[in-house]
Formats: C-alpha cells, structure tokens, sequence
C-alpha cells in the first residue's frame, strides 16, 4: 500500500475539514511558464529522482499524494510540484539528486482545510472546489492563504475510485 503523510483531524465540518498535518521531507522542483496542466516536467524530475538518479542511485518508495501549486503573479506562471518522502526517512538518508533544480527541505508542521472529490481532475473542477472550499472558510470565517494546493492521490491510469483534494493553509 502506498504511504500517505500523516495529519491529525481537528475538526470535520459538512464540506470540508481541518487538518494539521506534521512535518515531512520533501522534494519539490518548480517548473517556470507552466500552468498545473503543463506541470508533466516537473513530475518527471521528481519521479526520476525517487527512481535513482541521484548521487547513490537510491530507490525510494513513491507516496501519495503528489502535491501541486500554482503560483501566477501577472507576468508569469509556474507550478510547484511536490513528493512527500517515505516517514522512515531524514534528509541525512536521502542521496542529493542529480538534478539541480530538485530541492530536498523538511516541511514544518501547518493547519489546512480540505476538500475532496473524485473522478479524473481538470482545471474546471480544480477551480470548483477550490470556490467551494474558499466560500466554506469564508462561511466559517476561517482564516486562509488564498493560494490553492491540488493533491493527486492515483496514477494516471486509475480509473475507479480516484480521490482528489484541494487544501488552503489557515492562518492562526
């Protein structure tokens, strides 16, 4: 069964929930001039690296989910793609990857909300739920960074049952 990061339910509200999810080693690579649809090289570099091309031809076990954020500030896009590391593992395990642009960090611990759906995931239903959650918090008066985070749960030719989630990080 394929690992997933651990959180701590705090709260579960019709249409969403509260999570604080703990800290983690990632690795995250951006890909410049991309929107999420356009983010497959980003995916690759990651993939690669968990796959051995890094310094030790390490193999690591992939997780889920794959994390991806979109960040547009008018003048460009890019997407941030992320692998949370297998919970056994420090960065200290990890072999340095042979792609420069891959980063190795440990994530600190944070609160989001989430939303999930299922089915394949396009940019329509991306921006969907993220209303969806968005309006929720506001509902709620919750308190979020207004920058939406896609989590892909299942591989691409998955075709039952796929589980899809946007989460806000909430601010204290």
């Amino acid at each position: 069964m394929t690992e997933e990061p651990e959180f701590l339910l705090l709260s579960k509200f019709p249409r969403f929930e509260i999570r604080k999810y703990f800290d983690s080693i990632q690795a995250r690579v951006r890909v410049e001039d991309e929107n999420w649809r356009g983010s497959t090289g980003g995916f690759r570099r990651i993939a690669a690296y968990i796959f051995g091309r890094n310094e030790g031809n390490q193999k690591i076990a992939m997780t889920a989910p794959v994390h991806m954020e979109e960040i547009n500030n008018g003048t460009n896009e890019s997407v941030t793609m992320k692998f949370v590391m297998p919970s056994d593992l420090d960065l200290n395990d990890l072999s340095k990857p042979d792609d420069p642009r891959i980063e190795m960090f440990k994530s600190v611990e944070k609160k989001y909300a989430a939303i999930s759906y299922s089915g394949y995931n396009n940019q329509d239903k991306f921006i969907k739920y993220s209303q969806k959650l968005r309006d929720a918090l506001l509902e709620n008066n919750l308190s979020f960074t207004d920058n939406p985070i896609y989590l892909s749960y299942d591989a691409p030719y998955k075709f039952w049952n796929r589980k899809n989630e946007v989460l806000f990080e909430l601010k204290d």
